[in-house]
């Protein structure tokens, strides 16, 4: 057989073996060895030596390594235990790695996220000091010691491990469980070296994935130390620092907020309230609005629609509602410069004499462009004369509430399952703060009998709602004895703010003392025609009268009463021969207007403005299709995920 067929005999067998060996290597733990040296005060010196193949599948930049952090007392409940990593490498040589908490556990994580490690064998050493594992019996004292833990997900081809302890000691018995969790098979044997100061465990089998091996070393009693009180005391320390840092998390963030609102949200004393029929210092009907409810609600439209009627009323502006649109019509008056900045800011997108605005779809670019000049232009003016909001002491309560979650979640060490708890305690704190602030109002406010048991009501609705939608899920989460602490203190926390947050803000001075004059004028507009009359000195009803006050019967919210007032003032006059009919005011041109129903038609007409102004804001935009310009990030879903 010529050589050079004999050659390429020799290259194809070699390759196919090549082949072979290359099928058939495994990503697996060739061997895991661990050396624990227990000393007298109990701590525990770990080196573990893991021996991996790697083939660049599960196995790319290194490996990571689960190590419990909690342990069941015998009462039942969780410990937690020291754990100090000194040292990780790989082949002898230092490697890079990182630290991950969760679950009772911490992840070693080990290797660069940059680097893929070469295939074939590695050695990984990992050494770390561990405390409070010694178990303590009326008896002996015990190492029960879970060498290899039983989550990995590769097999252990071999698995062995020698425990050290302390001086001369000599171990009084030896015992090893090896397969899954809870399994009690015991294919492995043990060795009694140096007299018994020195115990070696060898696995008789390889263990699969999810299997492992466990030692138990029994002492004499006095060996290790057991723990003093002052160490007991550390230790009760680091169990309940968790808890500790949210209950005094709690009550700093109380402090804080009780601090912050005697200093800067209570409000000053009120006044008394004397009913009037004008507003109080002449401000406009926005200006009203904006100071009773403390700032804009709603984008401001109830204010722009009351600013837009006092327009009307001095002839600036008229009124057309023939249609299903609402049309402003600017006027030939001259505007006057005293006019509030409110209005002004109305006016100048009107345009000159004969200009309209028809509020609808078409227009709703200019209307929204309009409403934000009319904010501006009040809060520019007015912002922080009448109310504070106090939000640098809001945010100060929201960072220290943020600093101590963070402490509870370093110090504590908690689970999924509190953490999920957490999450969850959020919303019943929210509801049942709502509720408390409604509750208190109405409290406060309530004058009769059937006020305050309206409100007892309310409280018992909402812890009703409260103990329906989540008692039946904190009673799951304790099923499986989750810290508690964490969820309460966050509960208690998320409760805190939001009260606060409501409460913090504050009326100045001069706002209390419009505020006491909007009240009257408020009740002035809400009385009813004969409680009217008997005011000294009141005005009589008159369609200039009714006119002039709708704007802030609008502004207040309470246009329908005092228009209901009016028609029932209207429709006396007119049989009376008082008055001649009344069909609209000189400003407004509506369909079917009549005598008899013209305050109810008007009483109707500023939910409608503000309804209209609404409805014709342009809709917010969104990505187009896919298949017509669509871009990354656009459309429905979202989110991502890798890998290590």
């Amino acid at each position: 057989m010529p050589m050079r067929t004999i050659r390429l005999l020799l290259v194809f067998i070699l390759a196919g073996l090549a082949g072979v060996g290359s099928a058939r290597a495994a990503e697996e733990i060739r061997a895991y060895h661990a050396d624990i040296a227990i000393g007298a005060d109990g701590t525990l010196e770990v080196v573990e030596r893991i021996r991996v193949n790697v083939e660049g599948r599960e196995i790319r930049r290194g490996i990571f390594r689960d190590i419990p952090l909690r342990f069941e007392d015998a009462d039942g409940r969780l410990r937690e235990a020291g754990l100090d990593i000194t040292s990780v490498t790989r082949n002898g040589a230092a490697e890079p790695y990182t630290t991950e908490r969760g679950s009772g556990m911490l992840r070693v994580r080990i290797g660069d996220a940059d680097v893929l490690i070469p295939h074939g064998e590695h050695i990984y050493e990992i050494a770390y000091r561990s405390d409070r594992q010694i178990r303590f019996f009326e008896d002996h004292d015990e190492l029960y010691w879970n060498v290899t833990g039983n989550g990995w997900d590769f097999p252990i081809l071999e698995a062995s491990a020698e425990v050290r302890l302390p001086g001369n000691a000599a171990a009084s018995d030896v015992t090893y469980f090896t397969g899954a969790l809870g399994s009690t098979e015991q294919a492995a044997s043990a060795q009694r070296l140096d007299g018994g100061n020195r115990v070696r465990v060898t696995a008789e089998r390889p263990l699969g994935p999810r299997e492992g091996l466990t030692v138990v070393v029994a002492m004499q009693k006095g060996v290790v130390a057991e723990p003093s009180a002052a160490q007991e005391r550390a230790w009760w320390l680091r169990d309940n620092a968790g808890m500790l840092a949210g209950i005094g998390g709690l009550l700093l963030v109380l402090a804080y907020y009780g601090w912050a609102w005697s200093r800067v949200g209570r409000d000053p004393p009120a006044g008394v309230m004397v009913p009037r029929w004008d507003p109080p210092d002449g401000i406009s009907p926005a200006l009203t609005n904006y100071i009773d409810r403390r700032g804009f609600r709603g984008h401001g439209w109830e204010a722009l629609s009351a600013a837009v009627l006092n327009l009307a009323v001095r002839g600036l502006v008229e009124l057309d509602d023939l249609g299903s649109d609402l049309t402003i019509r600017r006027t030939g008056a001259p505007v006057r410069r005293d006019l509030p900045v409110g209005e002004a800011a109305l006016i100048a997108h009107l345009g000159g004499a004969g200009d309209t605005l028809t509020v609808d779809k078409a227009n709703g670019t200019r209307v929204q462009t309009m409403g934000t000049a009319f904010r501006n232009a009040i809060e520019k003016e007015h912002s922080s004369r009448f109310y504070r909001h106090n939000w640098g002491y809001v945010v100060g309560g929201l960072v220290l509430s943020a600093v101590s979650i963070g402490l509870m979640l370093v110090g504590g060490g908690f689970d999924e399952e509190s953490i999920g708890l957490m999450i969850g305690m959020t919303i019943p704190a929210v509801v049942l703060s709502v509720f408390a602030i409604s509750l208190g109002k109405q409290m406060t406010q309530a004058s009769t009998l059937g006020a305050r048991i309206a409100s007892i009501v309310a409280l018992a609705f909402a812890g009703f709602v409260c103990l329906t939608l989540f008692g039946g899920f904190l009673i799951g989460y304790l099923m499986t004895s989750p810290d508690l602490s964490l969820p309460i203190a966050v509960g208690g926390l998320v409760m805190t703010n939001f009260v606060f947050f409501r409460l913090m803000g504050a009326p100045t001075p001069i706002g209390r003392k419009m505020m006491d004059g909007i009240a009257g004028l408020r009740q002035y507009l809400t009385f009813a025609e004969k409680d009217r009359m008997n005011m000294q000195g009141a005005p009589e009803m008159s369609p200039a009268h009714y006119e002039r006050l709708l704007p802030y019967a609008v502004a207040l919210g309470v246009e329908k009463p005092w228009s209901q007032a009016f028609q029932t003032w209207l429709a006396a006059a007119v049989a009376a021969g008082a008055v001649a009919a009344y069909t609209a005011p000189a400003w407004y041109r509506g369909s079917g207007l009549r005598a008899d129903t013209i305050g109810s038609r008007l009483g109707a007409l500023p939910a409608s403005m503000a309804s209209s102004f609404t409805a014709s804001l342009p809709a917010p935009k969104s990505s187009s299709s896919g298949f017509s310009g669509g871009s990354s990030g656009g459309g429905g879903g979202g989110g991502g995920g890798g890998g290590w």
